[in-house]
């Protein structure tokens, strides 16, 4: 079968003739100077019957290769690459700086799941935001919902404009990190004994949530072992951090773990995303909508639950 470039245009050399003069055909009944109607009408006709044909035979392809649903609706294109940015430090267990991590994994299953391909680029974590507003990456992971982001950055939302929980990567617990028996306490709603500044990494939405509360904060470090060491040499009151993430250190470093501790009522437990651009949201808003539905149905399959055992005991 002759081979056409993807737009369905045929290259100038390698036009064949009844294809060219079927084209001049319509043109020139467009222009009501068609010198052969009936000709052209069985023309029109026969290109639309190929097309129907030629539908048939993709889906009936697209079906013995197992695709459907979602997929089905992709498989006719190619499939769509898209720059996904994230942190650039380690956030156990969710994203590590190697390429590990368990939302790579599922975004993985996500690929297999799907024709799209993702290809990642590790940045500051400010600077991916700013970059997916900006249009230069297509996503970015893991986000978290805050109503600032929204300016520039396109999330799962229910028509009452809330984070729709189930497109989530995963959910993680904010906790106070302080020295034993010192610093500020939490009580589930507001804080005692603040008495300095607490510190939260450089750009994440929990700092929103501490100043909320009466909270100073410094986020000059964008290193949690480096917030930790500066709890443990006083030059902050207690640090604010994910705990998977900060419980992942404290056992790589004993030096810390033997001086500080978590406060035992959690600041705040969040739900965190993969965000898009709002220029792919807009220019593919299907490729969207069935990534995070596949991420839903990823999230809880069995494989994935496996996934996340494995990656927890290394």
């Amino acid at each position: 079968m002759a081979s056409s470039r993807q737009d369905g245009s045929w290259p100038h050399s390698a036009a064949p003739a009844d294809e060219v003069t079927g084209l001049a055909m319509d043109r020139a009944s467009t222009l009501g100077t068609d010198p052969h109607p009936l000709a052209s009408s069985f023309r029109r006709q026969g290109r639309t019957a190929a097309c129907g044909l030629a539908l048939r035979i993709l889906a009936a392809l697209a079906a013995l290769h197992g695709l459907a649903g979602p997929a089905l609706a992709m498989a006719a294109e190619q499939p769509p690459s898209l720059l996904l940015c994230h942190e650039d430090r380690d956030a156990y267990p969710w994203s590590m700086a190697d390429g590990s991590g368990l939302n790579r994994q599922l975004l993985a299953r996500v690929e297999r799941a799907l024709p799209v391909q993702f290809r990642y680029v590790a940045l500051p974590w400010r600077r991916c935001l700013d970059g997916v507003a900006r249009g230069l990456y297509d996503g970015a992971f893991a986000a978290s919902f805050n109503l600032e982001r929204t300016k520039g950055a396109v999330y799962p939302l229910t028509a009452q404009g809330l984070p729709e929980r189930g497109k989530r990567l995963h959910t993680a617990t904010y906790a106070l990190y302080r020295r034993i028996g010192q610093g500020p306490e939490w009580d589930g709603a507001a804080f005692h004994r603040l008495d300095g500044r607490i510190g939260s990494l450089s750009g994440f939405s929990i700092v929103d949530f501490l100043r909320a509360r009466g909270a100073e904060v410094d986020e000059t470090s964008r290193d949690p072992l480096a917030l930790l060491s500066m709890v443990k040499n006083r030059r902050i009151e207690a640090a604010a951090l994910q705990v998977l993430r900060a419980d992942f250190i404290l056992k790589a470093h004993p030096e810390l773990n033997d001086d500080l501790e978590k406060a035992e009522i959690p600041l705040e437990v969040k739900d965190y995303y993969l965000v898009f651009s709002p220029h792919f949201a807009a220019q593919r808003p299907q490729v969207v909508r069935q990534i995070w539905d596949s991420i839903e149905d990823q999230r809880e399959s069995l494989g994935y639950q496996a996934n996340i055992k494995a990656f927890m005991s290394q």
